[in-house]
Parts: structure tokens; sequence; C-alpha cells
């Protein structure tokens, strides 16, 4: 006895469809395989790049901090420049003195 067309079509829905399995399989396989080899990857390309443009941006704002810190010496002591290339290298002396202590052997 046969089914009706409606009752054969109500049987395969309800059927796994092993074509759709495998192909879920091989498509998760290569998300893993993809996930473990170029993951890393573009995580340090990222990396790198976004640290690339932090030293674009600061590299020149470092520098008018700098001038700008001579010039406010230049302006507030007495004397003539080399008085705030003292003052600064002092600074700059401490400073590295600090992190120079905090490092770890």
């Amino acid at each position: 006895m046969s089914l009706p067309d409606d009752d054969r079509l109500a049987a395969n829905h309800t059927e796994p469809d092993w074509t759709d399995q495998v192909t879920d399989l091989i498509v998760d396989s290569v998300d893993k395989v993809r996930a473990k080899t170029t993951g890393p990857l573009l995580d340090f390309s990222r990396a790198g790049v976004l640290a690339l443009v932090a030293l674009i941006i600061l590299l020149p704002i470092l520098v008018m901090v700098i001038v700008g810190m001579v010039r406010f010496f230049n302006w507030l002591l007495p004397g003539g420049i080399w008085v705030s290339y003292v003052v600064m290298s002092v600074i700059f002396l401490i400073i590295g003195a600090v992190l120079w202590k905090q490092r770890k052997d």
C-alpha cells in the first residue's frame, strides 16, 4: 500500500538528511582548523596594526611635549637655554632611575 503524497513528504521531513549532517561536519571541521591556524595570526596582525597607529599618534605628541617643556623652562628660569637642558636632563634622569629600580632581574 502506498502513502499519499502528503504523508510521504511528512515522512521525509522527519528523517535526518545525511547530506546535511556531512556538510555540517565538514563546515565545523574547517572552522576549527581555521580558528587554530589563522585565528592567532589575525590577532597578532591586528595588535601590530594598533601598535603602529598608536606609535604614529603618540610620537609627535611626545616630541611636542618635550619641546613645550624646554620652552617653558627657558621662559621660567633665568639664564640661557642650557639651564632648561639641565632641568630636563635631571627630570629624565630621575624618571630613568625610578624605572631602573622597578625592573625585574
